[in-house]
């Protein structure tokens, strides 16, 4: 669902008079944001990252993961307080083509 979509859809499910519920729904869509961002960042430098230290190299688990789950629930949390709880809202990215196998 493209952010302008999400955005008359949430609207449409308020009281667009009032400030604190608009305020939520725009708080709502900069969290979608910048979770979409943490996919791309996940897509692009994979569930592992290389880290160097002087003469040492590990892999750690990308920190992108952490926050998305963060993002995740934030999401969950401002969807509840907005009275979402019931409705279809999925939140992706187009250019999401992931499937089981990315996990392994």
């Amino acid at each position: 669902m493209k952010q302008a979509d999400l955005k008359k859809q949430l609207m449409s499910q308020i009281d667009e008079n009032d400030q604190m519920e608009v305020e939520k729904v725009e708080r709502y869509l900069d969290l979608v944001k910048l979770y979409r961002k943490m996919n791309a960042s996940i897509a692009k430098y994979g569930p592992m990252i290389e880290i160097e230290n002087g003469s040492q190299k590990f892999l750690k688990p990308n920190p992108a993961i952490s926050e998305k789950i963060k993002l995740s629930s934030a999401i969950i949390r401002l969807g509840k307080d907005l009275n979402l709880e019931n409705l279809n809202i999925t939140i992706t990215d187009p250019d999401d083509d992931y499937d089981e196998s990315d996990l392994t």
